[in-house]
């Protein structure tokens, strides 16, 4: 009977920790879609790492920390704007403070493009995020 309750306690704990993760996720997106670097860039520790395609927007495609602001103001700028704004996203939970978010921009036209990233999150904070591009078909 103990292992049923650990198993439920843990199942509603992974829910919570989703929706809070969610939130966060929420938040970033309309603000990427919006442009608004510094909202984007609230989301984050300050001690965050973000791993992007490498040559994507730095050579290493590593961000750590304030370095974060040349990634965002790349990726909100008026050149990216209208692709953001395309955007449509879905998640799923990997763990309690794990989230892959599917996303793709353009959809349906010429342009689309697609991929998915991974965040940990923790605190209310972005403290890991993957990028991954899909290859084109």
């Amino acid at each position: 009977m103990k292992i049923v309750y650990a198993i439920a306690f843990a199942l509603l704990g992974a829910s919570a920790a989703s929706a809070a993760d969610n939130k966060v996720l929420d938040h970033h997106v309309t603000h990427m879609k919006s442009g608004n670097l510094e909202e984007v860039l609230a989301d984050y520790a300050t001690d965050a790492v973000i791993v992007t395609p490498a040559g994507m927007i730095s050579p290493n495609g590593v961000f750590i920390g304030k370095d974060a602001r040349k990634l965002f103001s790349v990726l909100t700028n008026k050149e990216n704007l209208p692709g953001n704004k395309t955007m449509q996203v879905t998640y799923e939970s990997l763990s309690p403070d794990t989230t892959l978010m599917r996303w793709v921009q353009y959809k349906g036209t010429p342009k689309q493009i697609s991929g998915y990233d991974v965040f940990v999150i923790r605190g209310s904070r972005i403290v890991f995020q993957s990028v991954n591009v899909d290859a084109k078909k």
